[in-house]
């Protein structure tokens, strides 16, 4: 087993992959993301992957489309002020953006890897993983590659210029006017950045959610440094029934992280009521 990866049986051992981490990172709280499959799934925003098809999406056009037929269906949410909120909200309901998902619970990171509702067909016997990232060294070693005496220092706030131009590049503006109204080099932009996050709504709460934006496919456990902020725990296949159950027994279920009346009858249905 490679140097940097772990195995997680039991809520046991995640105890001490914590401790480890807290070892390496000087008490640092990390960020989690959950993996049914440990081997063809990785570190890569979705709209960076390929469709079902196989071929690409158009992130210009699913983004630009979304926001033009989004204005009649907002109903009480307000409008996004940036084209930054516009992908959180754009991700919070499904599209693909170049946002990724993690969330500062790992529980939760091990409810997506081990739940049955991620967990069936084919992957029911893959093994699983936890990935934690550790964002405030992601950002130091990326976040200013070009001067890295001045790289950010722990999470990037929205309304800093960089990111500002990350996300303009996912509504296909133009180099120049990015250029111009950022003030930063479309061509020098950082690969992946740990954000602060708009809690935009209560499922974002409810899983601690937290976000890295990308300005390109590369995945982040591909990057060479990789080893100053990631870590990989496996999750062996015939671990995950056990470890869901006790997930279960400690109130970390469907309706917990899903806080919608949609989410609570599927949950009701699949549990075990019975005369």
């Amino acid at each position: 087993m490679p140097a940097d990866q772990s195995e997680i049986t039991s809520l046991a051992s995640l105890e001490m992959a914590l401790e480890k981490l807290n070892l390496a990172f000087d008490g640092e709280a990390m960020w989690w993301r959950g993996h049914a499959d440990a081997v063809n799934w990785v570190l890569r925003p979705s709209v960076f992957r390929k469709r079902r098809n196989g071929q690409p999406y158009n992130e210009n056009a699913l983004i630009n489309n979304f926001q033009m037929r989004a204005y009649g269906r907002l109903g009480h949410r307000p409008r996004p002020c940036s084209d930054l909120e516009w992908l959180f909200l754009a991700q919070h309901y499904g599209l693909p953006t170049r946002l990724l998902d993690w969330t500062e619970s790992p529980l939760v990171a091990l409810y997506f890897a081990v739940s049955e509702e991620y967990c069936r067909g084919a992957l029911r016997d893959c093994n699983a993983c936890l990935w934690a990232v550790s964002p405030r060294e992601l950002n130091k070693a990326n976040s200013n590659r070009s001067d890295p005496a001045n790289a950010q220092v722990g999470l990037i706030n929205p309304e800093n210029s960089v990111v500002q131009a990350m996300a303009m590049k996912a509504f296909g503006w133009k180099d120049e006017d990015v250029s111009r109204r950022t003030g930063q080099n479309p061509y020098a932009l950082p690969q992946v950045v740990a954000l602060e996050t708009f809690e935009i709504d209560e499922r974002i709460v409810a899983q601690s959610g937290r976000f890295t934006l990308h300005s390109c496919e590369q995945a982040i456990e591909s990057l060479g440094d990789k080893e100053q902020y990631l870590r990989k725990f496996l999750i062996p296949a015939g671990s995950k029934p056990t470890i869901r159950q006790k997930l279960e027994d400690l109130g970390i279920q469907r309706w917990s992280l899903f806080p919608d009346l949609q989410a609570l009858a599927a949950g009701l249905k699949d549990h075990e009521f019975t005369n």
